[in-house]
């Protein structure tokens, strides 16, 4: 049978205290993912209680062989970092059937350079084939960044949703801009929690303001996510 849905690719971009990692959060939350790995690179306090955290990258890994699980790996800076973001991108298509969420990707991507195991994810990893298992394996993928032109263009290119509050550089609210299909300048002006969002099939972007209840945030974004989507 044909797959009927896709996996989710969504590209979070935005200036600190813009409100990026808590529009993640929420995305993460609609999604409610049975199988969730995060790359946190800061050892960000806006993650706590966001997946279980492990220090030790072999311990992670083997936690990824759970049916379901909810894992964030605080990222060792004593050690190779790129090393380390392969083996967690190695590990992610191996598990298979996950969404994945690397915050600051501009420390371990560049705009011409996509490191060999995150650029098999993005590009192929909709849907593909592990030996060994029958089922169809997929991953949904989470990107957030700061600026744009620091991070891998390939993923940007298969982003199903960009998502952005307000950016500092003018080079870098040119681009994505282009990228989007509006005015680098409303980029430029965004207050904070603001954001301005382009999703895959869209001829327009649409615009709202980060909020947030009592019991559990919420966002203004036009749909509540899932981890595929129909195509």
């Amino acid at each position: 049978m044909a797959q009927a849905n896709k996996a989710l690719v969504l590209a979070a971009f935005g200036a600190r205290g813009t409100g990026k990692t808590a529009w993640v959060k929420q995305q993460i939350a609609a999604m409610r993912p049975p199988r969730l790995m995060i790359w946190d690179f800061k050892h960000d306090p806006a993650l706590v209680g966001v997946g279980k955290p492990y220090a030790m990258l072999s311990s992670f890994i083997l936690e990824l062989q759970q049916p379901t699980f909810q894992l964030r790996y605080l990222v060792d800076h004593s050690r190779d970092i790129h090393a380390q973001f392969e083996l967690f991108c190695l590990a992610a298509w191996e598990a298979g059937r996950v969404l994945m969420f690397v915050d600051e990707l501009p420390e371990v991507t560049k705009a011409n350079k996509a490191p060999p195991a995150w650029r098999r994810c993005v590009n192929i990893g909709r849907d593909y084939r592990l030996q060994g298992k029958k089922e169809p394996q997929w991953l949904s993928i989470i990107g957030a960044g700061q600026r744009t032109k620091e991070c891998d263009k390939s993923f940007i290119g298969n982003a199903d949703v960009i998502h952005t509050g307000r950016l500092t550089n003018t080079a870098d609210a040119k681009d994505l801009a282009q990228a989007m299909g509006c005015d680098f300048r409303d980029l430029l002006n965004l207050a904070d929690l603001e954001w301005i969002e382009r999703r895959v099939g869209q001829t327009t972007t649409t615009r709202g303001k980060l909020t947030f209840s009592a019991k559990k945030n919420t966002s203004a974004a036009p749909a509540k996510p899932s981890l595929r989507k129909r195509p």
